[in-house]
């Protein structure tokens, strides 16, 4: 059966109240003891399988779980088992069989989880949501992560229901998103307690930092998964939701979830991995905008809004991290700032925006939007094939974008970052659409804009640090070292722009295949 599932981290402040609201509307407890089940190099989660043992009050249930359609979907077989041992023949003559009968043998549990569950079900009137929350552990050979969510489960009726519901308990108790099944949370446990004993390391149950940051590292841009000869519907539903994967998982950790102190060097990382999830996934609207009907109401304009505060502490970052250090390299004097300009509480604004209940509602929103949304093409059913339709734009963009380029030098300042946020749009299309391009041409053409966004990305860094230096050059003369600086390395970066602009034009342009 496919089970389509919700969840929402539950901070601290709000566990009580919560699980007092659920008791009084009549929800039950139950507690739940489950063991999962891979082999040691991981079979099962390299293909997003889960196989459990768990006591449900006094009868053992075993469960395997394997990729659906969308995020929130998993195919879901659940069976009865007289005690905690697994019996690998009831997936006979199902599509599991040949993966687990050849593991069979090799299968031991690798992590388990204790958590109290107190279970509700709601008729919303148009079907029926299960919502669970669940208090616990998720336990690995001495390690442990807590467990504080409330899942909404699509039990009949229609998915929008589990959204309205969803949004209900978000805005009421500040819960934040966060796509990561317990599955997926103690296999990477596991991995660290296996690392830990392969490296004959003394532990405890507390992670250490360089262990936290492993198990907490940001989530990157990934290729969308495009099986078979998909529709366009279908591939830009593939590639949003990669890019909105990309962004709720690292703001699902900017907001703290998971939270240890040795992994807060991690914040810069996740404020620029979340600023370029959203922008692909602006990107990506726009790719299939022509083709594929999308909303770009409200929420796109919110999420604009967010991703302009953000930039605000990334561009902090730069100078600090990236440029300054380069200045004093070069032989500019320290400045002494005050605390304030200091910005000794770094990462604050980001971590409250992450959090806040207004950016989160953004997200779920979206997340609604393609799980629940039917495809629908402005013109029907368009003939050919979605490849050629893909190239045809992508290389009018590519055209439009060299013939400005290779004039760099005379654009304004603003020209010129209008020619990168082109050069990353183009990029990221070129992501989603990868596999359906003749592979020689697509790379030299990927690799001509990669090397070109990042000489562009140098630039803006420098004309950033150029803004933040201006407004302390009056008070403190040693910034006016840095701006004569910067304006150098600027003129040399620009003449180097111009040229990576003539190679992505030497390039040529992509192939459907």
């Amino acid at each position: 059966m496919l089970e389509r599932e919700l969840k929402l981290h539950v901070p601290n402040g709000s566990r009580e109240a919560l699980e007092v609201e659920l008791l009084r509307s009549g929800g039950s407890v139950i507690p739940l003891r489950a063991r999962y089940f891979d082999t040691d190099d991981r079979q099962l989660a390299r293909a997003d399988i889960a196989l459990r043992l768990r006591l449900e009050g006094k009868q053992w249930v075993q469960t395997v779980k394997a990729p659906g359609p969308d995020e929130l979907s998993r195919l879901e077989f659940n069976h009865p088992r007289p005690g905690p041992e697994l019996d690998l023949s009831v997936y006979r003559g199902t599509g599991l069989e040949s993966i687990l009968r050849e593991l069979g043998p090799s299968l031991r549990m690798r992590y388990e989880t204790d958590v109290k569950r107190i279970a509700l079900r709601m008729d919303t009137g148009s079907g029926v949501v299960e919502l669970a929350c669940d208090n616990g552990l998720i336990k690995a050979d001495g390690l442990e992560l807590p467990v504080h969510e409330l899942e909404l489960e699509q039990i009949s009726g229609e998915a929008k229901n589990i959204f309205v519901l969803g949004q209900y308990w978000l805005e009421k108790y500040g819960l934040i998103l966060d796509l990561r099944s317990k599955a997926e949370r103690g296999d990477a446990l596991a991995r660290i307690a296996m690392e830990r004993k392969a490296g004959k390391r003394p532990g405890t149950g507390k992670l250490t930092a360089p262990e936290a940051r492993q198990l907490l590292k940001p989530r990157r841009a990934e290729h969308p998964r495009l099986d078979g000869a998909p529709a366009m519907a279908a591939i830009y539903r593939q590639s949003a939701s990669e890019c909105l994967s990309q962004i709720i998982r690292n703001a699902c950790f900017l907001a703290g979830v998971d939270k240890h102190a040795g992994a807060s060097v991690l914040t810069i990382d996740y404020v620029h991995q979340l600023r370029v999830g959203i922008r692909r996934l602006r990107s990506c609207r726009r790719l299939f905008g022509k083709w594929i009907s999308i909303d770009d109401g409200a929420c796109i304009q919110e999420l604009k809004a967010f991703f302009k505060q953000l930039g605000n502490e990334r561009d902090g970052d730069v100078v600090r991290l990236s440029i300054t250090p380069r200045l004093l390299e070069a032989g500019m004097p320290a400045l002494d700032l005050p605390l304030t300009a200091r910005r000794s509480r770094r990462g604050a604004t980001s971590r409250r925006l992450a959090a806040g209940s207004a950016f989160q509602a953004c997200l779920l929103a979206l997340l609604q939007e393609l799980t629940t949304e039917e495809d629908e093409t402005r013109d029907g059913a368009p003939s050919g094939k979605p490849a050629h339709k893909l190239a045809r734009r992508l290389n009018k963009w590519l055209d439009r974008l060299c013939s400005d380029g290779e004039h760099f030098l005379t654009l304004s300042a603003e020209a010129q970052h209008d020619q990168r946020k082109k050069v990353k749009r183009l990029r990221y299309c070129l992501d989603f659409t990868a596999p359906l391009f003749a592979e020689k041409r697509f790379k030299r053409v990927h690799d001509a804009l990669t090397a070109a966004q990042q000489t562009l990305g140098d630039l803006n860094d420098l004309y950033v640090a150029q803004d933040y230096y201006g407004e302390l050059a009056a008070e403190h003369p040693a910034a006016l070292f840095a701006l004569g600086w910067l304006a150098a390395s600027q003129e040399q970066c620009r003449i180097e722009a111009q040229s990576a602009f003539v190679r992505l034009h030497k390039a040529g342009g992509l192939k459907a295949v």
